[in-house]
């Protein structure tokens, strides 16, 4: 009796970037670094373009943090996996929040 097809499994392109990411013998840990080394301030952009940015740094995007809501509870300003398409102004003192390479 034969077994029926199944499609390989294939995941979007940021997923393979994570699994490959944490299979990798080198160590990994999240950062926050100013968002003005990923888009510039003050300027409109989306998220798809920061996770550019820190792709072609080698690193892989996660979020961002907004300075002048890291007061307010309950996220203090941390937006994990944004929409990509939704329109985003980061500013000076706004931070990105990356996994890299240690």
């Amino acid at each position: 009796m034969q077994r029926p097809y199944r499609a390989p499994y294939r995941c979007s392109p940021a997923a393979h970037r994570h699994q490959a990411l944490t299979r990798a013998a080198r160590p990994s840990e999240i950062y926050l670094k100013p968002a003005s080394s990923y888009v510039r301030p003050g300027v409109a952009a989306n998220f798809a373009t920061v996770l550019e940015s820190a792709r072609r740094r080698g690193e892989t995007a996660l979020g961002y943090r907004l300075h002048d809501h890291s007061q307010e509870a309950p996220a203090y300003g941390v937006r994990l996996n944004p929409p990509k398409d939704a329109e985003l102004v980061l500013e000076a003192h706004d931070s990105v929040i990356l996994l890299a390479e240690s």
